[in-house]
């Protein structure tokens, strides 16, 4: 943006304030958008196109405007297509071409609406998000590349052993199939394997004692899987496969004289490479391919070479023997469907002979041997897609539950731990419930009409399939991650820290180590003693309070020793303890009885980190907490101070009472949405529900 300076004299100032108003002249505090009856909120698109959009809401009915013309307030809601920016392609390589940088979002549109009437933006919304803005159907691609091959050995001839321990006489002796450990061995230049069929003939007394056997063998091959390669792709989007390598050509140059020149190389590519473009069917039952798939290889001693007139090698190139195949097919879902046919064949011919005898006349071919290698290799591809279903977790393209896919041991990295199906409760019955998915319902309903209850209590505990209290079975589940891989044992009990207030100077607070307190009020707690009482840590949150006095007083907890002579008085006590005081304050308390307090409380220290490390709005909710998402694991040494606080007490109680704590918060959200619905034409839907 440019800025242009005016000096003015005396006597221009009067004449332009003569032909402009105050307001034009010199700058005035704008009205509200609110107050000239028109309001703008940006709409962020996620799949579609915006242009596209644009043209759906148009056939919709919906006004849209030009970014050139100034919004009609009699057509309101009024959409506009923001212009995308220039500068938002790769970088170039050379710096001194860098364009100007802008970052600013783009797939944007402009929604303008009256503030009076908040249904005509979540008119707008509701359509974009349910009609236009969908993602594409996802697809898997699995590929098995497979190598048949057929090896025809058939050695012809006789070879000639000598032995010494064969028995008297001569005998003939014919052995197919041997069941012995150790199978017939006769011979020291061939010995075949215990399989495969053969003769023997054993002739006695001739120059001494001979072992003459006549071979031959027709040996089988067998298929190898060559390439496994799957891949991810859209519904109609190409997907390209490539299994190959570069195979360097060496082009050598010489001047007159058989001087050497230059040398340059070049590439030629071998192996595999498939495009496979899907589409699937409406009822995704069927898919219709097309298929491209190339095999190239090798061809052993095909290179051709380029020499001069004394021999030396210019330029020698590879032969590359190509397979391919292009096609449409239509196959069922999960279905294989098989590429046959490329098929390649390579023989070899060698010959095996004892000098001298072996040429002479006749006799020659007793002391001969010829193999003939024949090979047939034919390229067998196996294509099979699946339909993944519209559920923001796949399962198809999920890695094993193996520790080989965490990250842990990084020394410039956070560790990374991959979510298994362990670490996820069955919630089915808490998702199916009717109640809670009729209330869903109902809160989007109401969203329409007025997009900004979405941030508002009790609408945000229903929006976006949100679940009430879905923030508690979280805690418990990093729980039982953070227990299951005893991440707490570096932790240690002394060093963990609690705020006290400051007895001397009377306002702000010490910090003391819980060990050391423990070991003066409640040693019982460490092991010492008997354990009939319990240490109760209790954070109360005064962040409403208007005192700054009382804002510094929540991070000290009140400490007070409770009896508590059994384990069942210790759930009863911590929940009482947990519920708001008197003047509804809530509060969050902590109560250690024994060891296994201690470590749940070391466990508790260690959620909350992990908490934060995954950003607490995202990860305490059921939706982000899936099986095969990775976790940011915190990591803790001896050496390491942490604090007790109320956001620990929160994670101490989740850890255990978290049911009961679920439960009541379905309760407490389900009876405020129907009182927010009251006298409104939503509570007829609640009650054609049954709610």
């Amino acid at each position: 943006m440019k800025s242009i300076l005016l000096i003015l004299r005396p006597p221009t100032i009067c004449l332009l304030a003569a032909l402009f108003s105050p307001g034009e002249l010199w700058p005035q505090e704008e009205s509200s958008d609110e107050e000239a009856g028109m309001v703008s909120r940006r709409l962020r698109l996620s799949y579609v196109d915006p242009s596209r959009c644009i043209q759906l809401l148009k056939l919709y009915g919906f006004s849209v405007g030009a970014i050139d013309v100034p919004v009609d307030r009699s057509k309101l809601p009024v959409t506009v297509l923001l212009p995308e920016t220039k500068f938002h392609t790769t970088i170039p390589d050379k710096p001194t071409a860098f364009p100007h940088t802008e970052t600013d979002p783009i797939n944007e549109l402009l929604v303008f609406y009256d503030p009076a009437e908040p249904g005509q933006y979540g008119a707008v919304l509701d359509l974009v998000r349910k009609q236009i803005d969908l993602p594409s159907r996802q697809i898997m691609i699995e590929a098995m590349v497979l190598e048949i091959s057929s090896t025809a050995l058939r050695q012809l001839g006789v070879q000639w052993d000598l032995t010494n321990d064969l028995g008297a006489g001569n005998f003939f002796n014919r052995k197919i199939e041997s069941t012995t450990a150790d199978p017939l061995r006769i011979g020291r230049i061939v010995t075949p394997p215990a399989a495969d069929a053969q003769l023997d003939v054993t002739v006695k007394d001739v120059f001494r004692e001979f072992n003459v056997r006549l071979k031959a063998l027709v040996q089988d091959g067998s298929a190898e899987i060559i390439s496994r390669p799957s891949v991810l792709t859209l519904d109609n989007r190409m997907a390209y496969i490539n299994v190959s390598e570069q195979i360097p050509v060496a082009n050598t140059s010489y001047a007159p004289g058989n001087n050497y020149q230059r040398t340059s190389f070049e590439t030629k590519r071998a192996g595999i490479q498939l495009y496979v473009r899907p589409r699937i069917s409406a009822d995704g039952e069927e898919i219709s391919l097309q298929i491209n798939a190339s095999v190239t290889s090798r061809v052993p001693d095909g290179d051709v070479q380029v020499k001069n007139s004394s021999g030396t090698i210019l330029a020698s190139s590879p032969t590359i023997s190509e397979r391919e195949v292009k096609t449409y097919a239509r196959i069922a879902n999960d279905t294989p469907f098989i590429i046959g046919g490329l098929i390649a064949k390579d023989s070899e011919e060698k010959v095996h002979r004892v000098p001298v005898v072996s040429k002479l006349p006749l006799l020659g071919n007793l002391f001969r041997n010829r193999s003939v290698n024949g090979l047939k290799r034919e390229v067998i591809i196996v294509i099979t897609p699946f339909v993944l279903p519209d559920e923001k977790v796949i399962k198809k393209s999920m890695p094993k539950d193996e520790d080989r896919f965490d990250s842990f041991g990084n020394k410039l990295f956070r560790d990374a731990y991959r979510i298994r199906a362990e670490d996820t409760f069955d919630l089915h019955y808490l998702r199916r419930n009717r109640q809670l998915k009729r209330m869903q319902e109902i809160t989007e309903r109401i969203l329409v009409d007025d997009p900004q209850l979405a941030s508002k209590h009790p609408f945000s505990r229903f929006a976006k399939g949100a679940i009430p209290g879905e923030d508690i079975l979280v805690r418990r589940q990093i729980y039982e991650v953070l227990k299951r891989r005893e991440t707490a044992e570096n932790l240690a009990i002394k060093n963990l820290i609690f705020f006290e207030s400051d007895k001397v100077l009377g306002s702000g607070f010490d910090v003391r180590f819980i060990e050391d307190y423990l070991k003066q009020r409640s040693p019982q707690v460490l092991g010492k003693g008997d354990n009939k009482r319990a240490l109760a840590i209790t954070f109360t949150l005064r962040r409403m309070s208007d005192s700054a006095a009382e804002l510094l007083r929540e991070p000290v907890p009140d400490m007070k020793l409770v009896g508590c002579p059994d384990s069942s008085t210790w759930n009863q006590l911590l929940w009482e303890m947990n519920k708001p005081d008197a003047q509804g304050r809530q509060r969050h308390a902590i109560l250690l009885r024994n060891k296994d307090d201690l470590e749940r409380l070391k466990l508790a220290i260690l959620m909350k980190k992990t908490i934060e490390l995954n950003t607490e709005k995202r990860i305490l909710s059921l939706q982000n907490f899936t099986r095969g998402r990775l976790l940011i694991m915190p990591t803790v040494s001896e050496e390491d101070v942490e604090l007790i606080d109320a956001e620990v007490a929160k994670c101490f109680f989740c850890s255990e009472l978290y049911y009961q704590a679920l439960q009541e918060e379905l309760e407490k959200d389900f009876a405020a949405l129907r009182k927010a619905v009251e006298g409104t034409p939503h509570e007829a839907g609640l009650k054609e529900g049954g709610l």
